[in-house]
């Protein structure tokens, strides 16, 4: 009979470090309790933002008009580029200033550029999230600048914002936004140059470059001859161009409509 209390006693225990084990060793019901308290983060990411983007026609072209070029210069071209326009999300104070706590303060200089790192939305107002000095913490920024007084922790892509208690100081401190673009010309994604190539056998050379199928090696391109004579009208890559004179080094011709 005492063998069989022991045994029941140890049955017991063993249950009870079970059951405490799995309360410790469950993450997934943290990460389920946690998603009550804390906030989805929209992130905008470490790299510029694009604002925009255009195609642009560049053409060089004069119709039934006299011109020349040298070896290796344009005769025609028609390229188009993508010009993008990219913007950077900061945020700079307008004065040195400090989130005063009981706790542990942190800085706000003025000097300082901060990156915003993303948004999060409480109670239908969207903050401005930017790490503190120590990386540690995140500021939330209201749409007029002003900080807010608590600050947050980003776990599992969420904003967890503390009990603690932060009083920007001095009062007028406030964020605002800095404004830094910068525009981006692509190489051409479509479009055609052709370039004279001199006189070799007996036959006039051109260059045709082609960007409608442009990808990393920047398009394709191949030569073209036709017999060398003067006031010939030959077909480049869909274009009439009447030949005046060609040597080894210069071409003259007229674009015809």
């Amino acid at each position: 009979m005492k063998k069989i209390a022991t045994f029941l006693a140890a049955v017991f225990l063993t249950g009870c470090s079970f059951q405490y084990s799995d309360l410790n060793l469950w993450p997934e019901r943290n990460l389920w309790v946690e998603s009550f308290s804390t906030y989805p983060v929209n992130f905008t990411g470490s790299e510029p933002e694009l604002v925009s983007s255009e195609y642009v026609d560049e053409k060089s072209v004069k119709y039934n008009e006299p011109q020349s070029t040298y070896v290796g210069n344009t005769v025609l071209s028609s390229k188009v580029y993508q010009i993008n326009k990219y913007r950077e999300n900061l945020l700079r104070s307008n004065m040195d200033g400090i989130m005063n706590s009981a706790s542990v303060p942190d800085l706000i200089l003025a000097n300082k550029t901060y990156r915003v790192i993303g948004t999060v939305v409480i109670d239908g107002v969207e903050y401005r999230l930017f790490p503190s000095l120590s990386d540690k913490f995140v500021f939330m920024v209201k749409p007029d600048g002003q900080l807010y007084n608590e600050i947050g922790q980003i776990r599992n892509g969420r904003l967890a914002v503390l009990d603690a208690t932060f009083v920007p100081t001095p009062e007028e401190l406030r964020m605002l936004p800095v404004k830094t673009s910068k525009t981006e010309q692509t190489k051409p994604v479509n479009g055609f140059d052709i370039k004279y190539d001199g006189i070799r056998d007996g036959k006039m050379w051109f260059m045709v470059l082609d960007y409608s199928q442009s990808g990393e090696n920047g398009g394709s391109f191949q030569n073209v001859g036709f017999p060398k004579r003067d006031g010939a009208v030959i077909n480049v890559a869909g274009n009439k161009i009447k030949v005046l004179s060609a040597d080894e080094q210069k071409i003259e011709y007229m674009v015809l409509e």
